[in-house]
């Protein structure tokens, strides 16, 4: 009942351009009591939330599963994979995200369907991040290495707003844009001319005259 709920109110907005007007109405149109209804979902809102916990979850799943390839990679890797899943995988539902994006107009730098997923995305980036410090591709930063997790979520929230923006052929402006975007991220976060600037910064403070 709960994916047949999902169903019905994705096809509902996409033929009709607008949420029901009720729960109840929408109850009624699916042919079961409203009560039913709130035994898998709170609210509309709620069911959208839903939507992008399931892609995330589905899209991790899949991905743990290739223990011979993605179980090798690092963590830019790793990230990497993720934002082409993403994008990949939510081909099928672009009008329905576009509809989603719309009636929150654009504006929200966080969605308010990526609700659910933020604290999620947050545990599943945090031990990625602590695979990169070990391994020695991510540094550890003092005051600065607990907010990485929070970067690599505005990251993955601009990949999906530019994905659904993106009018280039087979998205591969998007693709251009994870490859870039990665890449700066895990140049920031990991051994770079940041550390050597501080560490040049700390030895002319120690040596001031």
């Amino acid at each position: 009942m709960e994916n047949k709920i999902i169903d019905a109110y994705m096809n509902y907005v996409l033929e009709n351009g607008e949420q029901p007007a009720s729960v109840y109405a929408f109850a009624k149109k699916l042919k079961i009591k409203e009560g039913e209804f709130y035994q898998y979902f709170s609210s509309f809102e709620a069911i959208e939330n839903d939507f992008a916990m399931k892609k995330f979850y589905s899209i991790i799943e899949t991905l743990n599963a290739d223990t011979e390839i993605y179980g090798k990679y690092g963590a830019e890797e790793k990230f990497s994979a993720l934002l082409y899943s993403w994008t990949q995988t939510l081909r099928d539902n672009r009008s329905f995200v576009q509809f989603l994006e719309k009636k929150e107009h654009m504006a929200k730098p966080i969605p308010g369907y990526f609700k659910s997923l933020k604290e999620d995305f947050h545990k599943w980036a945090d031990s990625i991040l602590a695979e990169g410090i070990e391994n020695n591709e991510v540094v550890s930063r003092q005051f600065i290495s607990d907010r990485y997790a929070d970067a690599l979520f505005l990251q993955f929230t601009f990949i999906h707003k530019f994905w659904l923006k993106d009018n280039s052929k087979d998205f591969e402006k998007t693709d251009a844009a994870i490859e870039k975007s990665v890449r700066l991220a895990f140049d920031l976060i990991g051994q770079s001319a940041f550390d050597s600037a501080l560490d040049f910064g700390k030895f002319i403070f120690s040596n001031r005259s």
